[in-house]
């Protein structure tokens, strides 16, 4: 249970806080929109940075049939996270103004973190898939470089 709520509680605070951040961006809200305006991004960037928000929500949740999906969601959110919080330093922007793309970004690793360590047995994040030494086994042809071989006569 505990391993369960260590997994699910990081998770579920940033998949909300996207689901809200996606929606908040794609219905332009006017918050939204002036923070884009001075930042010097047009409209449009708004509504593509939220449907991609969304996507992430929604895969971080229920993206568990598809672990290399997810593991995109994370990757797409540090890269949304550390442009914000580069677009805010680089316009001159007010320091406080970064604050909360630090802490979604700091929560984000907390919940990779959390993903490969207590996430579900089959996911791309924690390990190799369990066929794949099985389908690729170490080639007993030629020698390891370094290493003395005993030849099988004298074996």
């Amino acid at each position: 249970m505990r391993t369960k709520l260590l997994y699910w509680v990081p998770t579920g605070l940033l998949a909300a806080m996207f689901l809200i951040s996606g929606a908040v961006n794609v219905t332009h809200q006017p918050n939204v929109m002036q923070v884009a305006a001075r930042l010097g991004y047009p409209g449009y960037v708004a509504t593509l940075l939220g449907v991609w928000k969304l996507l992430a929500a929604v895969t971080l949740v229920f993206g568990s049939r598809w672990p290399r999906l997810k593991e995109w969601a994370f990757a797409g959110l540090f890269f949304n996270l550390s442009g914000a919080i580069f677009s805010h330093v680089a316009s001159s922007d007010t320091v406080a103004s970064s604050v909360p793309a630090g802490a979604l970004l700091v929560l984000t690793g907390i919940t990779y973190a959390a993903q490969r360590r207590f996430g579900p047995a089959n996911s791309a994040l924690k390990t190799t898939p369990q066929g794949a030494q099985a389908a690729c086994p170490p080639n007993r042809s030629r020698p390891t470089p370094g290493r003395i071989e005993t030849p099988p006569s004298a074996r």
